[in-house]
């Protein structure tokens, strides 16, 4: 390339002609340069440029550009930028330390780190797009968008400033400022100003909170340590709606975990500001060594502690028969069941204080004389009443249309399955938590400067 170096006159002469070009033509198409300490021309057969050196300054519209460098392409309407680059608009600035300026299509691109701040979300990636008529950014390559409520880590993303949109992909890690979540998705698409997020392609959440526990140590004295309980949710869609309504939401194939707490259902609906959780399409929950299915199953929560369980419709509840709380098995083959078309559980501290079987209500329980197999008994009712102590089963009461059977031990041995309620179906898929990632460091670093 032949590099034409202009005398000093026709250089001053150029100089001297940006400020008038930048008064007299208004166009707002046109890209003005409005500064620059020196000037080069470059010419060869193909190309037709200006080189700009020194304290750049130029504009279209409403677009500002600052950089150290510049080269316009007098023949493609392109400007490469270089050094400290700074692109205005409105309240957006775009940061980079070069790349290039398209002003055709008023289209900022590079592929050498991009910082982009619109006074509500800010975005940092490898490469990116922003075109300033559609005001539409597409980046990639670790590609982070922080907001006040969450942050968002992908490897490609495309924001929409007018509708205040980040549609998100592939390998998806996204935190809210306020929870201790990680959500891993495919696909996410987040709505910032309406507060509305929706996870698509096999979601996953998980959300650590802390409890306190009292124990003893050796010399008797009460001392706190902390446990660290984790919820995990999978799930093949997910939603999260944190306005006034604050919920989330979580359908098709749904597992839940959560230390002794397990489910599987059709879908699942979290009501934050209630602490209620609401299983429904075919839910069973397993809970310690219990296994409850229904219609419908809401779970209530009191300072991160089960609080209330309720099962509506085809209401059962199984578990493995044992002689007291504290042996670890039973006898196999053997367990206490109740159905009805509801079931109402109360818990203090995390053990069972009252049962209500409600409606249509059977109950059948194994006995037991110090230890020793005891047969079994079955009544039915109107409603069953299960009081508890220290979580040992002390008073059953039940009212109205009473029917009660007992079962000597030698018609039960090796009988067990043929006085099981009908609806029995002891279930092997107790879904187990999966392994938390590591919070990647972006993410690390974001809820660092936004947790109180």
């Amino acid at each position: 390339m032949h590099i034409a170096r202009p005398t000093y006159t026709a250089a001053l002469l150029l100089l001297l002609a940006f400020p008038l070009l930048a008064q007299e033509v208004r166009d707002d198409n046109l890209l003005h340069i409005l500064h620059a300490d020196s000037l080069v021309g470059l010419s060869s057969e193909n190309i037709e440029a200006r080189k700009f050196i020194g304290n750049v300054r130029m504009r279209q519209g409403k677009v500002h550009i600052k950089c150290d460098q510049a080269i316009q392409h007098l023949n493609k309407d392109l400007v490469e930028l270089e050094g400290n680059v700074v692109i205005t608009q409105d309240t957006l600035t775009l940061k980079t330390r070069r790349g290039k300026y398209d002003s055709k299509n008023k289209l900022a691109s590079t592929i050498w780190g991009i910082h982009l701040d619109d006074g509500n979300v800010t975005l940092e990636a490898r490469t990116g797009d922003y075109n300033m008529d559609s005001r539409i950014a597409v980046f990639s390559d670790s590609v982070l968008v922080s907001e006040p409520e969450a942050a968002i880590l992908a490897q490609d993303l495309v924001y929409y400033r007018d509708s205040s949109k980040a549609i998100a992909t592939n390998s998806v890690y996204i935190t809210f400022a306020d929870e201790t979540a990680l959500i891993l998705a495919d696909s996410v698409i987040h709505y910032i100003d309406a507060k509305r997020t929706y996870f698509h392609k096999s979601p996953r959440l998980w959300q650590v909170d802390t409890a306190n526990v009292e124990r003893s140590d050796s010399l008797g004295a009460m001392e706190d340590t902390i446990r660290l309980d984790t919820l995990s949710i999978t799930a093949k869609y997910m939603e999260s709606i944190r306005d006034s309504a604050d919920s989330f939401f979580a359908r098709d194939s749904v597992e839940t975990v959560r230390t002794e707490l397990a489910a599987r259902s059709g879908t699942m609906n979290y009501l934050r500001s209630d602490s209620l959780v609401a299983l429904r399409f075919d839910p069973i929950l397993w809970y310690e060594g219990s296994q409850i299915t229904g219609d419908s199953i809401a779970v209530q929560l009191a300072n991160n502690k089960l609080h209330a369980l309720d099962v509506f419709g085809n209401a059962f509840s199984l578990s493995a028969s044992k002689p007291t709380d504290t042996d670890s098995i039973g006898p196999p083959g053997r367990y206490d069941q109740m159905s009805g078309v509801n079931i109402f559980m109360r818990f203090k501290d995390d053990a069972a204080e009252r049962i209500i079987v409600d409606k249509t209500a059977i109950s059948l329980y194994y006995l037991y004389d110090d230890r020793a197999l005891n047969g079994v008994r079955r009544e039915s009712g109107d409603r069953i009443i299960i009081d508890f102590e220290e979580g040992d089963g002390r008073w059953i009461r039940t009212h109205s249309g009473v029917e009660g059977t007992y079962y000597p031990e030698r018609f039960v041995t090796g009988k067990e399955t043929s006085y099981n309620l009908e609806g029995f179906y002891l279930r092997n898929d107790r879904p187990v938590q999966p392994p938390m990632p590591a919070m990647p460091h972006p993410l690390e670093r974001y809820r660092e400067q936004h947790t109180p």
